[in-house]
């Protein structure tokens, strides 16, 4: 497996993946070119995208992770946790102060163990994307 750091991923691979863990593809808005992160990791068996976090930050004060995706076939091999690891060892590098993420209650468990706790959180959606 190969970890890429910040390097372009394509909008379809990212599609396939999202669409592999269940979630919408989101392909249209991937290949926006207005579409950007702050970091984000990619991990590659050869060429096939297996695993992704993605980040949105300001670079001083607050990151939010998000994206944390990896496929069906290499889920239980300690990918998801080493993607983690990776993202959050970048932001302390960097010194930003407040690190958040958005979970399901079925995931509280997988993100307790990187310290993370429950803070009260509001989310919608603004509109629902297609397919």
């Amino acid at each position: 497996m190969i970890y890429k750091f910040n390097e372009k991923v394509s909008a379809k691979a990212l599609a396939d993946l999202r669409e592999s863990v269940g979630w919408n593809r989101m392909e249209k808005e991937y290949a926006n070119p207005l579409m950007n992160s702050f970091y984000h990791i990619a991990v590659y068996d050869d060429e096939m995208l297996i695993g992704y976090i993605d980040s949105v930050s300001n670079g001083v004060t607050d990151a939010y992770i998000q994206d944390l995706m990896v496929s069906p076939h290499y889920q239980g091999r300690g990918i998801g946790t080493e993607l983690m690891n990776k993202m959050i060892e970048y932001f302390k590098e960097k010194h930003i102060y407040m690190i958040s993420v958005v979970y399901e209650e079925g995931l509280k468990a997988f993100y307790k163990r990187f310290g993370f706790y429950n803070m009260l959180c509001g989310q919608m959606e603004a509109y629902q994307r297609c397919k």
